[in-house]
C-alpha cells in the first residue's frame, strides 16, 4: 500500500516557478524589483518605519516565524510586529544577504541569509538581543504588476 504524502503549499509553489519554463521567467527587471522590496523591507526596520515594513506584503501574507504558530494576513502581522503593548523594538542593524532570487512572472522567491539586532523595551525594562538566520521570501505579482510578499520564513542559525 502506498503512503499518502500531503505536500505544503509553499513547497509545491516552489517546485512550480523553479520548473524552468523559460518563457515565463523572471526578467531582469523583475529581480531588480524583487531586491527593491528586500531594501525596503530592511532599511524600513532600520527607519523605524512600521508602514513601510508591512507595504511590501500582500493583505493575505502569512508569517511563519521559527518556534510559532503562523501569522496570517497584514492585520496579524502588524500586531506580531508591532504590538499595541507599550513596547518598542528598534532595530540596531539588519543585513540581508540574498543568495538567490527564482520563479517566474507571477511567482517568485528570494532566498538568503541575515543577521540582525535589536532592543526590545518594555515596562521600564531594555534587554538586547541578536540573530542570524535563513530567510524564504515568496513573492507574488498583484493584478496592478507589483510584487509583494505572500509569505516569510526565517530560521535561527548558530551565531
Amino acid at each position: 500500500m502506498k503512503k499518502l504524502v500531503l505536500i505544503p503549499v509553499a513547497w509545491l509553489a516552489l517546485v512550480v516557478i523553479t520548473s524552468g519554463q523559460s518563457r515565463l521567467s523572471l526578467t531582469d527587471g523583475d529581480r531588480t524589483a524583487i531586491r527593491a522590496i528586500n531594501t525596503t523591507f530592511v532599511n524600513a526596520w532600520l527607519k523605524d518605519d512600521a508602514s513601510s515594513v508591512l507595504s511590501v506584503f500582500a493583505d493575505d501574507a502569512i508569517l511563519l516565524p521559527p518556534n510559532s504558530e503562523p501569522v496570517e494576513g497584514l492585520q496579524a502581522i502588524r500586531s506580531y510586529w508591532f504590538p499595541d503593548d507599550g513596547s518598542v523594538t528598534k532595530i540596531d542593524s539588519f543585513d540581508r544577504h540574498i543568495d538567490e532570487i527564482g520563479g517566474n512572472k507571477d511567482l517568485a522567491f528570494l532566498r538568503g541569509t541575515a543577521r540582525l539586532s535589536w532592543t526590545y523595551k518594555k515596562d521600564g525594562k531594555t534587554t538586547s538581543q541578536s540573530s542570524r538566520s535563513t530567510d524564504l521570501l515568496i513573492l507574488r505579482r498583484s493584478a496592478r504588476g507589483k510584487w509583494l510578499v505572500i509569505r516569510q520564513i526565517w530560521n535561527s542559525l548558530p551565531q
